[in-house]
């Protein structure tokens, strides 16, 4: 928490946001509120359980509003199956 208070103060932030990493449910807020991460793959590797979520920033304000969602099933379609061919070489 220190370290991330010092940082804020010198560069004049008031809050940092990051991403890549598991958060089972889908955010943390941490460092008295400073440090958030935000991780958008629910059941990351179709394994983890975790939620996945995003966050907003609304109007001047700028309070982080955060919105968690659970993993849907796949689609029952081959790996790829939309990928273009040409990205192949023709194959």
């Amino acid at each position: 928490p220190d370290v991330t208070r010092k940082f804020l103060e010198l560069n004049k932030l008031e809050l940092i946001v990051r991403s890549h990493e598991v958060k089972e449910g889908g955010y943390e807020v941490e460092h008295n509120g400073q440090l958030v991460t935000v991780f958008s793959a629910p059941n990351y590797c179709d394994q983890m359980g975790n939620k996945g979520a995003y966050v907003r920033f609304n109007g001047k304000d700028m309070v982080p509003h955060f919105t968690t969602f659970d993993a849907v099933s796949h689609p029952n379609v081959k790996p790829m199956q939309y990928a273009n061919q040409f990205m192949w070489g023709g194959l």
